[in-house]
């Protein structure tokens, strides 16, 4: 008895395990993250299906519902909708594996009922690592007070109960414990991954991180339009004021770009004084209209650590896919634009056709 419960939930608990890391690891995943719910219901589902096709030779027959701690990971993962679709999984498994018995269609049925309530209780308050043993204890003595009433006779006695429920106890904790623990390390690791791409004093993205996001719009063939950014007077304010006044203006100059630019623009600071600025599905015009605009605002803003206000941008702009069909060509060609717009003597902003034009 000892040796059929500890195979069933070493498989149980294996199972938990290899699911739920891909998970955790792969939340951000666009497709992933619109069909969650599903693909961790259907995930978890299908595993314990799996999971009682291995366990049947070891039960006998008399198959206790503990993937009720699927049930639980499922929504504490996916939410509700997971919770019905894997409870639907195990029903289906019951009757199509063990369904030899009145008590084995008692406990599917109690199994869909319970996944129900469960589905409709974690709608009002969500699944997590801290309310989990609740659901854990109110269902497991759900279940064996279902199986005490509908089969007192055919259980091997006491003891079976007994012990079920203590390596029931064991197997839920010991994976809780363990999912805590990977979620844990995952949030650690995405962290250092988030301070890699972000530069610390502008807390924007850095030039890995808009990298990326160029190489994701290229890949998606969405147009966008690219802004090179460079702070004029910089590096002489910089060097007669020192680094605490230019400080100063990249942090303003950040905060007011993320201000002023659309939502969904994407912004990082790329060089000391350089930054690039993605625009996707906007037009060239509303792009050099919007360059103006920044510029203007730019030449508004003051600095208690430097007296001046006559800070100026000069703006290179160029279209995906109209310019450049890969990133480093965007790359070269907005510096083509950046450093014809710095030989213009008063509007120092310009867009790559304007340079194709004048060949």
């Amino acid at each position: 008895m000892f040796f059929e419960l500890t195979i069933n939930f070493s498989i149980l608990f294996c199972f938990t395990i290899l699911i739920f890391w891909p998970f955790i690891q792969y939340e951000d995943n666009p497709f992933i993250h619109k069909y969650k719910s599903i693909i961790v219901g259907v995930t978890f589902g299908f595993a314990a299906f799996i999971l009682t096709a291995l366990a049947t030779p070891y039960a006998h027959g008399m198959l206790i519902n503990n993937r009720i701690i699927f049930v639980l990971f499922s929504g504490l993962l996916g939410g509700p909708v997971a919770i019905v679709i894997t409870g639907f999984f195990i029903a289906m498994s019951r009757f199509v594996l063990l369904y030899t018995t009145i008590l084995s269609f008692v406990i599917m049925l109690n199994t869909l009922l319970v996944t129900l309530i469960a589905s409709f209780i974690a709608f009002k308050r969500p699944i997590t690592y801290q309310n989990i043993p609740i659901y854990f204890f109110i269902i497991t003595i759900e279940h064996l007070i279902i199986l005490i009433i509908f089969d007192r006779f055919a259980v091997n006695g006491l003891s079976y109960l007994i012990l079920y429920f203590i390596v029931s106890v064991l197997t839920f904790y010991a994976v809780r414990k363990i999912l805590m623990q990977l979620e844990d390390k995952n949030k650690q690791i995405k962290q250092i991954y988030a301070l890699r791409k972000t530069d610390l004093l502008t807390q924007l993205p850095n030039n890995i991180a808009i990298e990326q996001k160029l190489f994701s719009y290229v890949n998606a063939k969405i147009p966008f339009e690219l802004l090179h950014i460079d702070i004029r007077q910089f590096r002489e304010m910089n060097y007669m004021y020192h680094y605490k006044a230019g400080d100063e203006v990249l942090v303003q100059i950040s905060k007011m770009l993320k201000d002023q630019l659309p939502e969904n623009a994407h912004i990082g600071r790329i060089d000391s004084d350089e930054f690039y600025v993605v625009l996707p599905e906007m037009a060239p015009a509303e792009a050099i209209t919007l360059a103006y605009s920044i510029n203007k605002s730019v030449q508004q803003l003051t600095f208690e650590d430097y007296p001046s206000n006559q800070l100026t941008l000069a703006i290179g702009i160029c279209s995906y896919p109209q310019n450049g069909q890969t990133v480093k060509e965007l790359y070269r060609l907005s510096n083509d634009a950046l450093l014809n717009a710095k030989q213009q003597a008063n509007i120092q902003i310009c867009h790559y056709n304007q340079i194709k034009h004048r060949k």
